[in-house]
């Protein structure tokens, strides 16, 4: 039954009753009001009649001021004879021949808005009464709120808010509140009863009081959910098989969700306790019914078959369904950034299904990638799409993703599972980064490798047609910014320009593959992306130190600087200071630094740089005035698994110089350890008999050195395969 009127409108029918009864050319109406909850209404329904009003603010004398002559309501904001008034209003019996008195509270004005229907508005208000002051106020609020607006409810609705408090869906308040607030009087428990069956609750019908009518509800609320997935409603007892329409009427509890301030709250409750079991065991295929975001039965199955088909290997079958679960768990993204329908992407519940879409991906690439065609190194690992990079991204997102299982209920299967699918995949990592390795000496052996590559100390000669053109140019110099971190800086890039101002200049952010100098260490890497002609760079031997040379003089950082700064660069490592040049060089090397110390947390801090890098020089392409920017690096590195230690390996006789995963000297031979470097690689600047290690699990013996899992220098891809990234303006 929907209301006919808002209180504003039947609080003018009423006055002008009142007026057209009344004896007198100027009637006065005067208003008692029990509670003072009408005065805003009274006040709009009298300037919609065009009459005065006068309002008692201290005693009702104060109405006969300043008296008027026309029509006015006095309003008073309590009862007739109040118990707590001293004083006695028989005075006013003289407004019966001026106008009228009408006693009416908000409640009272309630039952006038459902005009025919009163005789059940009358119900309703019986049904609230209340001694208690404030419920009596709550009530109110609910009436004034939901009776002023132009959307008014139907009475149930009002019934329903004004029993729970503000709810107008009497199933959606129990599945979220449970009780609640509400009192366990029978005669409450019992309007609460008809609300819910008169919703299509059934199951509550023979329920006598309130702990089980919660339980019901939620139980057929679960099996609602259930079968709107597609399971059968047969298999559910009578007075729980919910009717729904089809596939666009939204299950009750989705509906909750969509509008619930506390999804987590409601994801421990539904997702943390078993309520069907039978009936789920009966599915024959639980993922028909993956789309149900509810019950702890069916979340149990569907871990344990995804498990299964990733213990058979069924990787591809694995990913399609973790992401097809977690998207379910996650709901669907609002224009604002929330999340409905679901448990959002925070919830433990989805974070578990994330990582278990990343578990099958990685284990997808690690039993694949060897089965790519091609036998080039560089080729094979770093392919923008079917590159092996992925698998050093995916290792990297699987360790930042942490141990979302934690969170769950102990009894979820994944608590038990989950981990171990971490560490088998973290030694199959190791595996794969030896059998890379292994490639990589191949491919050397093979005779001069990478020699149609890119390679780094020719990048001021390649790129001299943009950089000596008298454009404006900015150099970001990141330190150790692996290829998996630099095409995840690229996308985080694109993804800032393409959110500036339609006014803002537009950028393209384009990505090249080059090979670091050999060995891949700082000092030759830095030393390489120097200012010169490329003939004029080499790396040698000077009395018994292996140095990188421009015109035969050592380029340390301090030579490096002047190079720059003489080739019209200014040179900073600072955020905020030297930006104003036309022509900037900036160095970072927190990455690196990063590493070097251990951290426990390195996976994650590595990760949150880029973000941070990202912001940093998208916020100096938008501030500064650059035709052009490139971001390029010196190496990358290789991370080892927290379980995993290198071997540490003595420096053969015959070296002069070594590093972590290198050794030179004149007489450093094929016997060596790691792959010798020579004349016939043909690298067109190494001047040195150079070994280099490829396995990730040795590391050359040097005082001042520890055994850190983050290291480079050697010749696995991840750390001399490199990403440039290029930003042109216009």
């Amino acid at each position: 039954m929907q209301a006919t009127q808002s209180l504003p409108d039947a609080a003018k029918d009423t006055i002008r009753r009142q007026f057209d009864r009344a004896e007198s050319d100027a009637p006065i109406v005067l208003w008692w009001d029990d509670g003072n909850y009408l005065e805003d209404i009274i006040e709009q329904a009298c300037s919609d009649l065009g009459v005065h009003l006068k309002v008692a603010e201290e005693t009702p004398l104060e109405l006969r001021a300043n008296p008027v002559d026309d029509e006015q309501v006095w309003y008073v904001p309590h009862v007739k004879d109040p118990e707590d008034k001293e004083g006695d209003y028989d005075w006013f019996r003289d407004v019966e021949h001026t106008g009228s008195e009408v006693e009416l509270s908000i409640e009272d004005l309630t039952v006038r808005v459902f005009g025919s229907e009163q005789l059940q508005a009358w119900e309703l208000k019986n049904a609230t009464q209340t001694e208690d002051p404030v419920k009596r106020r709550e009530v109110a609020r609910i009436l004034h709120d939901k009776l002023t607006g132009v959307q008014l409810p139907t009475l149930e609705q009002l019934r329903t808010q004004i029993v729970t408090g503000g709810y107008t869906d009497p199933v959606a308040f129990v599945l979220e509140n449970g009780w609640g607030d509400i009192d366990d009087e029978p005669g409450t428990v019992d309007q609460m009863k008809d609300l819910l069956t008169g919703e299509g609750v059934d199951a509550v019908a023979n329920e006598a009081d309130p702990a089980g009518i919660v339980i019901a509800t939620r139980r057929w609320a679960v099996a609602e959910w259930l079968i709107h997935a597609g399971a059968d409603a047969d298999a559910f007892p009578p007075e729980f098989r919910a009717e729904t329409a089809g596939a666009h009427d939204l299950p009750e509890l989705k509906s909750v969700l969509n509008n619930t301030a506390s999804p987590g709250i409601i994801a421990d409750r539904y997702l943390g306790e078993t309520v069907w079991t039978e009936v789920v065991g009966d599915v024959e295929d639980p993922w028909e019914l993956s789309d149900c975001i509810v019950d702890a039965a069916l979340e149990h199955r569907l871990w344990d078959e995804w498990h299964a088909s990733f213990e058979a290997g069924d990787y591809e079958t694995c990913l399609a369904r973790a992401t097809d679960r977690y998207e379910a768990l996650r709901g669907s993204e609002g224009f604002h950034g929330e999340y409905r329908g679901a448990y959002g992407p925070d919830s433990p519940w989805t974070k578990t299904w994330e990582q278990a879409a990343e578990v099958a991906r990685l284990a997808h690439r690690l039993d694949t990638w060897d089965d790519q065609t091609t036998d080039d190194v560089v080729a094979l690992y770093a392919d923008e799409d079917e590159g092996t990079w992925q698998i050093d991204n995916a290792v990297l997102k699987l360790v930042v993703s942490g141990e979302p299982e934690t969170k769950l209920s102990g009894d979820h299967p994944a608590t038990e599972t989950l981990a171990d699918l971490r560490m088998q995949l973290q030694s199959e990592y190791v595996d794969y980064l030896e059998d890379l390795g292994d490639l990589v000496t191949e491919n050397v052996e093979a005779g001069a490798p990478f020699v149609d590559e890119n390679h780094a100390y020719q990048f001021f000669t390649k790129e001299s047609t943009g950089l000596e053109s008298g454009q404006s140019v900015a150099l970001f110099v990141i330190d150790a910014l692996r290829l998996d971190l630099a095409r995840q800086l690229a996308d985080e890039l694109r993804e800032y320009v393409a959110t500036l101002p339609a006014d803002a200049p537009e950028f393209a952010v384009d990505e090249s593959v080059w090979l670091g100098t050999l060995p891949s260490e700082t000092e030759f890497g830095k030393a390489a992306l120097t200012p010169g002609e490329v003939s004029m760079f080499d790396i040698s031997l000077v009395d018994g130190d292996l140095q990188p040379l421009r015109n035969n003089r050592h380029v340390t950082t301090n030579r490096r600087n002047s190079l720059l700064k003489s080739d019209g660069w200014t040179v900073t490592r600072e955020e905020d200071d030297g930006w104003q040049s036309t022509r900037v060089a900036y160095f970072k090397n927190d990455l690196d630094n990063i590493g070097e110390k251990e951290l426990s947390d390195l996976e994650e801090m590595l990760s949150r740089r880029v973000e941070t890098l990202a912001e940093f020089i998208g916020e100096k392409l938008q501030q500064g005035e650059w035709d052009q920017a490139y971001i390029l690096t010196d190496h990358g590195f290789v991370l080892l698994p927290h379980h995993v230690t290198p071997e540490k390996i003595s420096r053969p006789d015959a070296s002069t110089d070594s590093g972590r995963r290198w050794v030179a000297g004149e007489d450093v031979d094929e016997d060596t350890p790691g792959v010798l470097l020579d004349s016939s690689a043909r690298l067109g600047y190494l001047d040195a008999n150079v070994s280099v290690l490829t396995s990730p699990l040795k590391r050359f013996s040097k005082q001042g050195m520890g055994d850190a899992r983050f290291y480079h220098g050697g010749l696995l891809p991840q750390e001399f395969v490199l990403d440039f990234i290029s930003i042109t303006q216009g």
